[in-house]
């Protein structure tokens, strides 16, 4: 009996403060090129709603960050919804961050994570830090969105990669993504020694030009400013664990690159089978 295909799971976590509409709609963009679905797992920290109250009032605060957590949810999300007929479903829960990223990762297996930079008080002054620890943790996708210049649903995009193998590529809903692409792709790659000059060649039937860069403090210095002159929306970084990790090394080339203005697609791993549950739905 023929399975029905799987729909990609992406999980987007927010502590929903601050405007989450870019981070969602960037979301939204990568489900609708990949026919995803989408929950939004909001994270809270205890002491952000109780402080020094006593027990009695502390559950009572709880339960009313609760109520208020879950209208704001409604509010954000459903215009979505009506907007761009994707699937999008919420949860929420309080603790600390990195523990309920983690259980969550183990309970509900999704295939691809978005993450935001500088968009929230509690992430902006540890987003590296979540960022790192997902990294690290997480073997599926990451897309980690721009605070600037996030996707927007329905429009095509520029797509670049920085130091990633063709294996690394082809692994990570490419096909899907490169039919939305809105020009010739651009492979940049930091060695560390090198003269040669851009070269063309095609990549799953699109044209591609490479760029090779000489690994040195001008290069990783001025590389934000050229990638983001490049006209793209969307840069793939290699997210694979390697016997020599170098330059290749996903921390390494998040390092690199995040200063810039670009949503980084950190490649993962595909699986066969998935367990994603949700606990509050939007009908």
């Amino acid at each position: 009996m023929d399975m029905e295909k799987h729909k990609p799971q992406i999980a987007l976590f927010t502590d929903l403060h601050g405007d989450i509409s870019s981070l969602l709609k960037s979301a939204v963009s990568l489900a609708q090129m990949i026919n995803g679905e989408i929950e939004v797992f909001n994270i809270t920290k205890p002491t952000s709603v109780i402080g020094k109250e006593n027990q009695l009032s502390a559950m009572r605060s709880i339960s009313r960050e609760y109520i208020l957590t879950d209208k704001r949810m409604k509010d954000i999300i459903s215009p979505m919804i009506e907007n761009y007929r994707v699937p999008i479903n919420y949860s929420s829960t309080f603790g600390n961050i990195k523990n309920e990223i983690d259980r969550y990762l183990n309970e509900n297996q999704p295939d691809i994570l978005v993450l935001g930079r500088h968009k929230s008080k509690h992430f902006n002054t540890a987003d590296d830090r979540i960022i790192n620890f997902v990294l690290n943790v997480f073997k599926g996708t990451v897309l980690i969105v721009s605070h600037h210049k996030g996707l927007e649903p329905g429009k095509k995009i520029g797509i670049g990669s920085l130091n990633c193998s063709e294996e690394a590529l082809n692994s990570s809903y490419t096909e899907e993504l490169f039919f939305h692409t809105n020009s010739t792709l651009k492979s940049f790659n930091i060695v560390e020694a090198s003269n040669a000059l851009p070269q063309t060649s095609d990549f799953l039937g699109r044209k591609t030009i490479h760029y090779v860069f000489d690994h040195n403090e001008n290069t990783v210095n001025n590389l934000p400013l050229y990638l983001s002159r490049s006209n793209i929306d969307l840069l793939f970084l290699e997210g694979r664990k390697k016997a020599q990790e170098g330059l290749s090394c996903p921390l390494n080339t998040y390092d690199m690159v995040k200063k810039s203005d670009i949503n980084l697609l950190i490649t993962g791993e595909k699986r066969s089978r998935y367990n994603f549950n949700t606990t509050l739905k939007i009908a």
